[in-house]
């Protein structure tokens, strides 16, 4: 009798293990934003959005070896349907090789962005080109090695073209390094694009980034500048932010300047911040308020711009 409990005990933790591995985990959430925009170029815009987000993850090992998979489908309040990420990835504890949809390292972390509304007509450059997630009949590939726990690095790469032009097999690359330590992480990426989009129109464009995060009293801190380059318009773009998350509370700041070649140079400054709530004292349920506050100068023949915006997101995880 003692024998069969000690089997069947055995027996039990095997079986939970195996199913821990072999799962699949499914989760989903919903979320709606309403938005008011004031513009001094343009007028006002009243708008809502949403999506119910559905997410589907599977990881399998052998040793220290693995192969996962992830889907994740996004039905849109307007009616549309989109994916957000959709890969696989296999490996061991060393490295790593990841295939599909999916974005790379962020090398301009905006903290608690739940509504960044820059003025139009000034760009700002997150060093995202070769991030991923790109348009029709691109995809990607990208490798990941850990040399140690402290000291990781990626190289991410675009197949297809970022557009969806499909001109060029590879046509962005973007290794990346980062370097944690205690309550500290700073990443450094350099990326470039270089395709023909069309016979006599090339894409070529590159940039680097810098970005820290760490924290500071109970806050989170990120610290990031950007700098591009468009070979072909011949211009420039510099950009930074700065942000804080405390708690249920965020705060930041992006700054962008461009240089152009000829006619004037715009920059935008704007300010972003959020606070969460739950709805009702339910666990799963959030009220996110949150606004932004951008000016820019030279945007059109000189002129200045500036806009406001306020958003309330509902946030339901099922």
């Amino acid at each position: 009798m003692k024998k069969s409990i000690i089997y069947t005990a055995i027996i039990s933790s095997i079986l939970s293990v195996n199913a821990a591995h072999s799962a699949p985990s499914f989760n989903a959430n919903f979320e709606l934003n309403t938005d008011a925009i004031s513009k001094a170029e343009g007028g006002s815009i009243y708008r809502q959005d949403g999506r119910v987000e559905l997410n589907a993850y599977s990881k399998h090992t052998s040793g220290e070896n693995f192969f996962a998979g992830k889907g994740t489908l996004l039905m849109k309040t307007d009616g549309t349907a989109a994916v957000d990420d959709a890969y696989f990835q296999l490996g061991n504890t060393s490295w790593s090789l990841q295939a599909g949809r999916f974005e790379g390292a962020n090398l301009f972390p905006k903290g608690k962005d739940t509504l960044v509304e820059n003025v139009g007509g000034v760009a700002v450059y997150e060093a995202n080109l070769v991030r991923g997630r790109a348009g029709d009949n691109a995809g990607q590939f990208a490798l990941h090695f850990n040399a140690s726990e402290s000291l990781k690095f990626e190289l991410d790469t675009i197949y297809g073209s970022v557009d969806g032009d499909d001109a060029k097999a590879i046509s962005g690359i973007r290794p990346s390094v980062t370097f944690t330590t205690d309550g500290t992480s700073i990443t450094a990426g350099y990326e470039s694009v270089n395709y023909d989009q069309t016979a006599t129109t090339q894409v070529k464009k590159s940039g680097y980034a810098i970005s820290a995060n760490f924290d500071l009293a109970s806050a989170n801190v990120n610290l990031a500048a950007a700098f591009g380059k468009d070979d072909e318009e011949d211009k420039k773009v510099t950009s930074f932010t700065a942000n804080m998350t405390y708690g249920d509370f965020g705060l930041g700041v992006i700054g962008s300047n461009v240089d152009n070649k000829t006619g004037d140079d715009p920059s935008l400054l704007t300010t972003y911040l959020a606070y969460t709530m739950p709805v009702l004292d339910i666990e799963n349920a959030t009220v996110t308020l949150a606004g932004s506050y951008s000016t820019a100068d030279k945007v059109a023949a000189g002129e200045n711009d500036k806009i406001t915006a306020a958003r309330v997101r509902f946030n339901y995880n099922f």
